[in-house]
């Protein structure tokens, strides 16, 4: 039987349900890995580009591993591939724009500055938390961002609501970075830069990722 892959399906969800009830449970983590995978060889393909050797030789490499060593390895290679593509959509929006207009901050607080304003410019769950922010008091803001959040999205959208959440712990780590003037880790300016852009789980889960080195980043200069 072909197997089949997250472009097969009308949506994410449905290419969850697919694997969920066709394919046996210890070998779900790997198809989902594999389909993640073909998600981002879908977008070389859209791009134009041919898949990198080194990618493509190293995934050759790891399918004839056994499990629970394969699907860990799939994965490390997916963030890997991730990395690369973010770096790879950050220089091209770079090339895009004019000497002008593009700049590179002469500090750590001044790259924030321009971060925080390309979110609230581009990132529309960041500008929903940015306007809620600016209009209400100091107190009223955990008593009824919640609600302001069911309103604006709708209270079934609950992908939305749990990213547009995440922006506001994204808010406040940038803040602290910006008052003590902390460079950020690294990739970090690029992966925030398009987490918006990103779909599905894929988008959560570089989320979560990207918040945890930030935090991890403070505590370390915190302890040092």
């Amino acid at each position: 039987m072909t197997r089949k892959t997250p472009s097969d399906f009308g949506s994410h969800d449905d290419w969850l349900t697919h694997v969920r009830s066709e394919i046996p449970l210890p070998e779900q983590p790997y198809a989902l890995a594999i389909g993640r995978m073909d998600l981002f060889r879908s977008f070389y393909r859209i791009q134009g580009l041919p898949f990198p050797t080194q990618f493509a030789e190293e995934a050759r490499r790891i399918v004839i591993m056994q499990d629970p060593e394969r699907t860990a390895a799939l994965e490390a290679l997916n963030d890997l591939i991730f990395k690369s593509l973010t770096v790879y959509l950050f220089n091209r929006a770079q090339s895009l724009t004019s000497i002008d207009e593009w700049w590179t901050p002469a500090s750590p607080r001044r790259q924030i500055e321009e971060l925080s304003r390309h979110l609230a410019q581009k990132n529309p769950y960041f500008a929903l938390w940015s306007g809620y922010k600016s209009g209400v008091s100091d107190r009223s803001v955990a008593e009824k961002w919640d609600d302001y959040l069911a309103q604006e999205l709708g209270p079934h959208r609950a992908e939305e609501i749990d990213f547009t959440r995440s922006m506001v712990e994204l808010d406040r780590l940038l803040t602290l970075f910006h008052d003590d003037n902390l460079p950020l880790p690294r990739l970090a300016y690029e992966r925030i830069w398009f987490l918006h852009c990103l779909r599905g789980p894929e988008r959560m889960a570089q989320t979560r990722a990207v918040l945890g080195t930030l935090m991890a980043e403070l505590g370390a200069c915190t302890f040092a």
